[in-house]
């Protein structure tokens, strides 16, 4: 059982009415999932039931004929939001030179200690003007404000703007940082829905690629959102128990690829052009990336009966900010964030 949707399998006899019946535990009404409901291998059978709600019990048997099964009892999990999804808690508590997205006074419990992270503490070392994500008061389509990620050449060194679920982990010099990614967590969604706007050009730092990626100071910067979960041990990935997976930005073998890592469970990737967008790898959507876009970044489950320990959100301005190449003029605002269900 997940959140909104439970698998029922069995064993019949292949050739009779085989099927599901089901109930709110409490209800005396039984809802029958039977015929085209069902996927039929043999004697045994299966089915989806759909439309549940989330902590909720319930309880179904199966039947093959005449034959029936004692009714099994099921509750489905949580339907959990992530902190401060829209950006509205903020606050300078690690630093005067920096906005940090919680704030110890608010009066929501879960908005008092940071979920969200930035690389603000390492552009900033030279300045508050180098803040790469910044709260937007002027322009967003939830609350008071949305976030906005801003890529720059800070001094040195070319610098995306990105938050992510994790935690900063420190500046390594002038040649890159260290970071933390994941936060604790268990539910299961379907889905990423969030609101973007990205304004970019061409890449005018070009340091490094990704092996096979070929950039030209023609091609235009991208930005890239990723939702990974996943049972990731932070004594094989490098992190933290709070945060498991463990990024270099000057080591490139610490990078973690979700769609083949093997303690990933289900990963959604979306690349804004600026002319459209990719999501999971499909073709080239056209989209006004100058203007709100609502996207939805759907979860590619590599297992379907593992439970996450960990989620892990990473939003950046310029896709290739880990190998300091992109356009020193990107923007991406991001407000409402929302896990489907």
């Amino acid at each position: 059982a997940w959140t909104g949707v439970a698998w029922v399998k069995a064993t019949g006899i292949a050739g009779l009415n085989n099927g599901f019946k089901y109930r709110k535990q409490g209800d005396s009404e039984w809802i029958d999932l039977s015929g085209d409901a069902i996927t039929n291998d043999g004697g045994d059978f299966s089915a989806a039931i759909d439309n549940l709600q989330p902590l909720t019990s319930y309880e179904c048997y199966a039947y093959s004929g005449d034959n029936q099964t004692e009714p099994q009892s099921f509750t489905t999990e949580e339907a959990r939001q992530m902190p401060n999804s829209s950006f509205e808690i903020f606050s300078n508590d690690e630093s005067s030179k920096y906005y940090s997205f919680y704030d110890p006074l608010s009066t929501i419990l879960e908005n008092q200690t940071k979920w969200w992270c930035s690389g603000n503490k390492g552009s900033t070392t030279v300045g508050s003007s180098y803040s790469i994500p910044v709260p937007d008061g002027n322009d967003k389509v939830d609350g008071n404000y949305s976030v906005k990620l801003q890529s720059q050449y800070v001094i040195v060194k070319f610098a995306a703007g990105n938050i992510f679920v994790g935690e900063f982990a420190g500046v390594l010099g002038t040649k890159g940082g260290k970071v933390n990614f994941g936060r604790p967590w268990t539910s299961r969604p379907t889905a990423l829905k969030l609101y973007c706007k990205y304004t970019t050009g061409t890449m005018d730092i070009i340091n490094s690629t990704p092996p096979g990626v070929v950039l030209t100071k023609a091609d235009y910067d991208r930005a890239q959102i990723k939702i990974a979960l996943g049972t990731w041990d932070y004594k094989k990935y490098g992190g933290t128990p709070q945060s498991p997976v463990h990024i270099n930005t000057t080591d490139a073998s610490t990078f973690v690829d979700f769609a083949t890592d093997p303690s990933t469970i289900a990963d959604g990737n979306l690349i804004i052009h600026h002319d459209g967008y990719l999501m999971n790898g499909a073709d080239k959507v056209s989209a006004q990336t100058g203007e709100w876009t609502e996207y939805v970044i759907p979860l590619n489950y590599h297992s379907m009966d593992t439970l996450p320990t960990h989620i892990i959100v990473s939003c950046a301005s310029s896709q290739f900010g880990d190998y300091f190449t992109g356009c020193s003029s990107s923007k991406l605002w991001i407000d409402a964030v929302e896990l489907v269900y």
